[in-house]
């Protein structure tokens, strides 16, 4: 797994966002930030998932993370 390098501000990541992994992928959707992780939800699975700031690269239309699906499925 890529070190985090970078910690993206929680005010730019808001519910409802899409979470997309560096190939595009669709990890799921933010239900909350706080100021260490985004809490998201996985389609079809009702628990709560947390993923570090550190992982997330940018946002706008959406939270891009610096991770493949595959380092994401093993840090949740």
């Amino acid at each position: 797994m890529r070190l985090f390098q970078r910690k993206t501000p929680p005010g730019s990541i808001s519910p409802g966002m899409p979470v997309l992994t560096t190939e595009g992928r669709l990890v799921g959707s933010v239900t909350g930030v706080d100021e260490r992780y985004v809490q998201c939800r996985l389609p079809g699975d009702e628990r709560q998932h947390f993923i570090p700031l550190e992982a997330v690269d940018r946002t706008g239309d959406a939270v891009r993370l610096n991770l493949t699906y595959r380092e994401v499925l093993s840090i949740l």
